[in-house]
């Protein structure tokens, strides 16, 4: 089987990067199209502004629907083309980065990716998540690339909600034990092959950085002021993680969210929130050890990551609802299907019971 690797062209991180945006995108073209929201416009408006001063580029801001569907990027192909841009930019979370993704692959365009919170790990991967217009998951996409370059200014994320950083360590956090799943099991990458070596030590990085740094972390973010823990914080959740997933895999954390926004309407829980409670899942379905599980479910509640279906908004799920989540957990996407053992409705439902059991109180 062939070992496979990839990640963004070029990565930069740092505090008031957003001030110098055009000399880190400079080789792409002299005009561009900015895909974001009014908030974020709102935010990033004067640094934007400031690092296109007294040259000539400029770009044209295409405010997005809210939502990553296919519609809503043949939309912005559609202005993109009539511009003429050079390049897209996606300025915002995930789902603006998810579909900036999307129409850079179909127009053949570079694409530049600048996150404004730490809520994902999809900055840097060659994915896009299309989802239709409620919301529900349909397909994550290959793109044809990884991003040109990823701008992470971190003095921007560090004033985005607690929230967001949270959910985002929720996301990172996964990381390593699906990579560890995936491994044992020999299951394929997002990038054609099986994680090498150095996508694994990836992952490993990403767990051991988010454990050492992250209590912290939150307290900078709390405090609304960067801080070294934070800015280790910050790669681990948009980079490591990001390069980690797409090279060694996903499996049934993932999976499980797949399945809980296609069974629970509305779905108002962050990606990161659920992958986190879907992580419990999966190792409830490994049977860890209840020392490994305890250590987990420790640094859960010291970081604030929920740890049941009552944490992520669903009140008193009854039985009915969770296997209706394990069913299509094992059905909407094949993420579950990567672990090192057979699984079926019937074990996804036992393990959500298991953790549902464990933090709730029953």
């Amino acid at each position: 089987m062939v070992k496979t690797l990839a990640a963004p062209a070029k990565y930069y991180q740092g505090p008031d990067i957003l001030k110098d945006l055009y000399t880190y995108i400079n080789h792409l073209g002299k005009n561009f199209a900015v895909l974001t929201d009014e908030i974020v416009l709102g935010i990033t408006k004067d640094n934007l502004e400031q690092s296109f001063k007294g040259i000539e580029a400029g770009y044209d801001v295409i405010i997005f629907g809210g939502e990553s569907t296919q519609a809503e990027a043949d939309r912005i192909i559609d202005e993109v083309t009539k511009a003429g841009c050079d390049a897209i930019i996606g300025l915002g979370g995930g789902k603006v980065t998810d579909t900036a993704k999307l129409v850079a692959d179909i127009s053949g365009l570079p694409v530049v990716i600048i996150p404004t919170a730490a809520a994902t790990d999809a900055a840097c991967s060659a994915m896009s998540v299309i989802y239709d217009e409620n919301g529900t998951f349909v397909v994550s996409k290959r793109t044809k690339k990884n991003p040109d370059v990823v701008v992470v200014d971190t003095a921007v994320i560090a004033k985005a909600p607690v929230r967001t950083f949270v959910a985002g360590v929720g996301d990172a956090f996964a990381c390593y034990y699906e990579a560890r799943a995936c491994r044992e099991s020999g299951a394929m990458n997002y990038t054609g092959g099986v994680g090498s070596q150095a996508a694994f030590a990836i992952a490993e990085l990403c767990n051991k950085v988010l454990r050492e740094n992250a209590v912290e972390a939150k307290k900078a973010v709390e405090r609304k002021e960067w801080s070294e823990t934070l800015d280790r914080c910050i790669e681990a959740n948009i980079y490591l993680g990001g390069v980690g997933f797409e090279n060694n895999g996903c499996a049934i954390a993932h999976g499980v969210y797949n399945g809980m926004t296609a069974v629970i309407k509305p779905f108002d829980a962050m990606h990161g929130e659920a992958v986190a409670v879907g992580t419990l899942i999966q190792l409830a379905a490994e049977k860890i050890s209840i020392e490994e599980w305890n250590d987990i479910v420790a640094f859960y509640k010291e970081v604030g990551l929920p740890c049941c279906f009552k944490d992520l908004g669903v009140e008193d799920p009854d039985d009915e609802l969770l296997m209706k989540v394990a069913e299509a957990g094992c059905t909407v996407s094949p993420n579950a299907h990567k672990m090192p053992f057979k699984v079926t409705p019937e074990l996804m439902f036992k393990a959500i019971k298991t953790v549902e059991e464990r933090n709730s109180g029953k």
